[in-house]
């Protein structure tokens, strides 16, 4: 555990907009450390099962009027697991996801050009369905903290000061088992609650006819089951 308290203090030194950009790294280098821990701790464990969990995220933010899921991020963490009855399973994440939005552009046509980065340390609350034998579903709600954000308008660098630092969403997916212990993940979150302070005008966007701006990605990415 010391390792954390490690990163944690090169953060602390690295903590100005100018390194801001690989600020991230630390984040992810400390879930590592935590996962490994859990990992290590739940070896013994024999009521619960652990997975390891690497995935690309496709996302956008609904509002932003940008469109497409363009943003390409990773996604990986931990899942640990428990069975409830012969069909049903609970399951919690430790996960690191990279979201936000980026603006395509003819590059034949000069224009502005846009990208929203927003990373979060996130534990999704899961209940999967595990009757079948090759696939399982499940779905569930995800409370992620945000660790990184930024805003790259033509070139120009900022951070979103009306960014909550809280983000609540659903989570809606199924696993497609290759083997025992390989399998294929496909999942879809969207927030259910606003990312964003977003003043109420007159004519403003609106997502199901609420004004905001609200994370919406794709994931696909691998499972490896540590077993129990």
């Amino acid at each position: 555990m010391y390792v954390i308290f490690v990163l944690q203090a090169a953060k602390e030194v690295l903590c100005c907009r100018h390194w801001r950009p690989i600020l991230f790294i630390f984040d992810g280098m400390r879930l590592v450390t935590i996962v490994f821990c859990l990992v290590s701790m739940l070896s013994n464990a024999q009521d619960f099962g652990a997975t390891l969990l690497a995935s690309a995220n496709f996302s956008q933010v609904d509002g932003d009027q940008l469109g497409g899921y363009n943003k390409l991020g990773a996604n990986f963490g931990i899942q640990i697991n428990r069975e409830i009855n012969d069909d049903w399973e609970a399951a919690f994440e430790i996960r690191f996801s990279m979201k936000g939005a980026k603006k395509v552009i003819d590059p034949e046509i000069p224009q502005p050009t846009l990208k929203l980065s927003y990373h979060y340390v996130e534990v999704p609350l899961l209940a999967k369905y595990t009757k079948y034998n090759k696939v399982t579903p499940y779905g569930g709600l995800s409370i992620g903290v945000n660790v990184f954000n930024e805003r790259n308008d033509n070139g120009i660098t900022s951070e979103e000061e009306a960014l909550q630092p809280v983000e609540v969403g659903f989570v809606i997916g199924a696993t497609y088992h290759l083997t025992e212990k390989i399998g294929i993940d496909l999942r879809h979150s969207y927030s259910v609650v606003s990312i964003r302070d977003y003043p109420i005008r007159v004519n403003s966007p609106t997502v199901f006819g609420r004004a905001g701006w609200y994370n919406r990605l794709f994931t696909v990415g691998l499972t490896l089951n540590l077993g129990k």
